[in-house]
């Protein structure tokens, strides 16, 4: 009742100061505009309050630049660790931030002997992806990229070459970016060579969303016209006026991993790298169906 009264509030860091250990860690988002960081960061979270963690959130736009700033400002904050959700700055600039406090990066591989990762069996997505489509008659399936300066994009778009392959099938990507405009660009320059695929593998739901709303512009049905698949499976994705094939991404089981993995690190009990691969499954909904006949 004193406290409310004067309007006092507990120092959470010379609380730490004094007891020498922080129970704070830093969480880094890729793209608050994406509603699967939104997603993913809210399961980070409840696990994180499992376990007795504060968390300082920094919101990214996709930016490498900010991204560096964002993380000076955490570690300034004196956190206790990093969960860092799909990271686009380089593993060279990384390095220097994952020296200081312990880490793990989600959503994206890296190659540091000093981080743990939890990402996704990107090469298991892709193919199931091809292969639902290969099955349903589609032949010529088109990735849209989402980039070509971001990790997860560029191993997202190897797993489709080769799944494609396994299938005997030829890849053909059509550059993007992980947003609606990556999808209305890519459909936009399809339409310009006057050739298109009968289904399209978008490198996410928003890229997804973005090519069907270009397809529909221009008269074009899906799937009866031609078919489409996102990648996370977000909320967008079972939205009723959506209702996409999407890959489904076990977020409950990236968040408790990560927490688990950094709690172990900031214990001092690994000194070793580890990287979890998890298996996703493919969602299947209204916008895939049997490859058009066309004359």
């Amino acid at each position: 009742k004193a406290a409310d009264e004067l309007g006092y509030r507990p120092n959470a860091l010379a609380r730490s100061l004094a007891r020498r250990q922080s129970r704070a860690i830093g969480i880094l988002i890729n793209d608050v505009s994406n509603p699967y960081f939104g997603e993913m960061y809210s399961f980070l979270a409840r696990e994180a309050e499992r376990v007795g963690l504060d968390l300082l959130v920094a919101p990214g736009l996709r930016s490498p630049r900010g991204e560096t700033g964002l993380l000076d400002t955490l570690l300034e904050h004196q956190v206790a660790g990093l969960l860092l959700l799909s990271p686009s700055i380089r593993e060279s600039s990384l390095t220097a931030y994952c020296s200081v406090s312990p880490t793990v990066v989600i959503g994206r591989e890296v190659s540091l002997s000093s981080v743990d990762v939890v990402t996704i069996d990107e090469a298991l997505g892709a193919r199931l992806v091809v292969s639902h489509l290969a099955a349903l008659g589609h032949e010529r399936i088109v990735h849209i990229t989402g980039g070509s300066d971001n990790r997860p994009a560029l191993d997202r778009a190897a797993a489709y070459r080769q799944a494609m392959r396994e299938l005997g099938l030829s890849p053909e990507l059509v550059p993007g970016v992980f947003a609606p405009s990556g999808g209305r660009d890519g459909v936009r320059a399809l339409l310009d060579r006057g050739d298109l695929p009968s289904a399209i593998f978008a490198a996410n739901d928003l890229v997804a969303v973005g090519a069907i709303g270009a397809l529909r512009s221009v008269g074009l049905r899906v799937p009866d016209d031609i078919s489409v698949v996102g990648y996370d499976d977000s909320q967008l994705a079972s939205l009723d006026l959506v209702n996409l094939t999407s890959v489904q991404q076990p977020l409950a089981r990236f968040g408790q991993l990560a927490v688990e993995l950094l709690l172990e690190r900031m214990a001092g009990r690994r000194q070793g790298s580890r990287t979890e691969r998890i298996p996703p499954t493919l969602v299947v909904r209204s916008t895939t169906g049997p490859a058009p006949v066309r004359h």
